[in-house]
């Protein structure tokens, strides 16, 4: 009686065991699937900052040198055009070919300017009088004849601008970025702790629980 009654206990102690092993694998299992959900996120997350911030940085560079090299081929453009005008007026002795001069010698000012632009404000004042001086220049050389268009160097001077506006629009948005990296990689950081903890857990209680139920089936475990 006394061993029926001990086997009864031991089964009882057993399931007992059991039961709380499946019980903590419950727990530890569902705190695991949401820390793994939210990792997997903050991890593309992450991911997909850096990619942006390796094309941001990339692109910085690409608008910085693309807005002065418009300026500097609209500049060399325009010289060759005024160079070519000039000539066919000197040839022709034509009389207001000292007002042209006088309208290349104002656009050269302002192209010193945009040369070395850094404040945008500035730099679209001094687009705008040049596109000015460079409507002048065409009615000016029409009174002797000669029909030109100044559109090309326009086109690359409003090209150049909207390259710099581009530029200054994305310039403190890899810092920005860079920063919020880190505080996702601390996120992470954290995360894997407990989320390796609980992997941990999970797989110790669950090694027990085959345990013990191998031993209530009455299979030998060594």
């Amino acid at each position: 009686m006394t061993e029926i009654i001990e086997k009864i206990d031991t089964n009882k102690l057993m399931e007992l065991v059991i039961d709380k092993h499946k019980k903590f694998i419950v727990i530890f299992n569902e705190e695991f699937s949401g820390l793994d959900e939210k990792l997997n996120a903050i991890n593309k997350q992450s991911q997909e900052l850096k990619k942006e911030i390796e094309t941001n940085e990339t692109k910085i560079t690409v608008l910085n040198e693309k807005y002065f090299l418009y300026f500097h081929q609209a500049k060399k453009q325009r010289d060759e055009l005024f160079n070519a005008i000039l000539e066919k007026m000197r040839q022709s002795n034509a009389i207001n070919i000292h007002d042209v001069m006088r309208i290349s010698s104002r656009i050269e000012e302002f192209e010193k300017k945009l040369q070395n632009s850094r404040n945008i404000d500035e730099e679209d004042k001094a687009i705008a009088e040049v596109k000015k001086l460079l409507s002048d220049f065409e009615s000016e050389v029409l009174k002797s004849g000669i029909n030109v268009t100044s559109k090309a160097i326009m086109d690359m001077l409003n090209e150049a601008n909207e390259s710099h506006k581009e530029l200054i629009s994305i310039m403190d948005k890899p810092k920005q970025d860079i920063d919020l990296s880190k505080d996702l990689e601390k996120q992470i950081n954290e995360i894997e702790g407990k989320h390796n903890w609980l992997k941990r857990r999970i797989e110790s209680h669950s090694t027990a629980l085959a345990y013990w139920e191998k031993q209530k089936g009455g299979i030998k475990v060594e």
